[in-house]
This record gives structure tokens, C-alpha cells and sequence, in this order.
């Protein structure tokens, strides 16, 4: 009896664990999200490449707004460690639900990894001149670093975040058409989420990706805590 007493609380302790465990990949997926939205609003705050030369002097003296940026910075790369969070809890479950070698499971993360590191690269390039000024006491006179550094940027999340973005959603979208693992809206909501983002890589806007990594979040972690409910339902019966 004792015995049987003892293997039951290590079930549930272990149990607890791995919900606790489950948890954090969510809640990492939906703090990516808020850290990366505020995180744009703030680091974006620079003139277009367009703007008028007095325009972007009168931001080269502006401290203010280059602490802004730097602020942007520092939580979009806070936003890509929380997304490799998310990225190992989607990873172990398509790799569960697919089986054998997990290759797409793989593949998705793999381009997740490319999706992070590329956004912290994004984060620098936009942040160069305010930490240059800010932090290092800098005189940077020159417009056209201004009208440069922001759009590399740019293009790094245009041909780095944008694709390997599509790549993690894609490859999840197959895995869970094959076993069902999530459901198949998640799937199809995907799909639309991919072709959103070849539109509007033009205007290098990632928003598709931002709400299909917030719309799975919350459904791994209803799925999570639907199988705690069905667990300790299974104990007390």
C-alpha cells in the first residue's frame, strides 16, 4: 500500500513538473510577441531613409529618442531568446507526434534558430548609431548613416526573419496536416500567415508570423491544460 501511495505522489509530482515545463514554451511564445510589438514601436522610432537632412540631424542630437531605440533593442533581443522557448516546445511536440528522424520537426527548427539570430542582428544594426552616441560618446555627424544602417536592418528581416519565418510555420503546417498534433485551423491559419507574409515582405512587416506564434501559444497551452484536467481526472477515478 505504501508503496503504491509513494508511486502515486512521484506520478503527480513528476506530472506538475512536466505542466510547469509545458507551460513555459507558451508563456515564452507570448512574451515574444509583446517584446517584439513594443519593442518595434520603439526601436523604429528613426527618420525614413527619405527624410530631409535636417530632420535626421535634429535625431542625431536627440538623446532621448536614442535611449528609446536602445530600449527597442535590448527587448527585441529579449523577444528572440523567449522565441527559442517557444521554438524547443513546438519542436518536441512535432518531433512526438511525427516520429522516426523528426525532419521536418527539425527543419522547422532550424529556421527558428535563423529567425532569432537574425532578428538580434536586425536588433544591432538598428541600434549602432544611438549606442555609438549614447554609450560611447560618438560624434556622428553623417546623414547617411542614418538613411543606411536602419534599412540593413530592414533587409535583414526582409530576407533572414520574413523566409525562415515562412519555413518554421510551413513545416510545422505539415506535420500537424499528418498527425493532427494541433489543430488543423492551426494549420490552415498557417498557410494564410505564409502567403500574408510573401505580400508583405515589401514593407517588411512580420506581423503574420507575430500572431500565428501568439495563436499557437495559447493553443499549447489549452492543450496543456486539458491533459492536466484528463490526468488528474485518470487519479481520482
Amino acid at each position: 500500500m505504501d508503496t503504491y501511495i509513494k508511486a502515486s505522489s512521484a506520478e503527480s509530482n513528476q506530472a506538475t513538473a512536466l505542466s510547469r515545463f509545458g507551460r513555459s514554451g507558451p508563456i515564452a511564445g507570448l512574451a515574444f510577441v509583446v517584446l517584439m510589438v513594443v519593442g518595434s514601436m520603439l526601436i523604429g522610432d528613426v527618420p525614413l531613409p527619405d527624410a530631409p537632412a535636417q530632420e535626421i540631424t535634429a535625431y542625431l542630437a536627440d538623446a532621448g529618442r536614442h535611449t528609446t531605440n536602445l530600449i527597442g533593442a535590448y527587448l527585441w533581443v529579449l523577444g528572440a531568446l523567449a522565441f527559442l522557448g517557444f521554438l524547443v516546445r513546438l519542436r518536441n511536440e512535432l518531433r512526438r507526434a511525427e516520429g522516426g528522424q523528426g525532419t521536418v520537426s527539425n527543419i522547422a527548427f532550424g529556421a527558428g534558430v535563423a529567425f532569432s539570430a537574425v532578428w538580434m542582428g536586425a536588433a544591432a544594426a538598428y541600434a549602432a548609431i544611438p549606442y555609438a552616441i549614447a554609450l560611447r560618446g560618438a560624434s556622428v555627424t553623417d546623414v547617411d548613416l542614418v538613411r543606411v544602417l536602419p534599412p540593413l536592418g530592414r533587409l535583414a528581416l526582409l530576407l533572414g526573419g520574413g523566409f525562415s519565418g515562412i519555413l518554421v510555420i510551413l513545416a510545422a503546417a505539415v506535420v500537424i496536416f499528418r498527425t493532427a498534433v494541433f489543430p488543423k485551423w492551426l494549420a490552415w491559419l498557417g498557410i494564410v500567415a505564409s502567403i500574408a507574409l510573401l505580400f508583405d515582405v515589401v514593407y517588411v512587416n512580420i506581423t503574420p508570423f507575430w500572431a500565428w506564434v501568439g495563436v499557437a501559444s495559447i493553443v499549447m497551452l489549452v492543450r496543456r491544460g486539458s491533459s492536466i484536467t484528463n490526468h488528474n481526472i485518470k487519479e481520482l477515478s
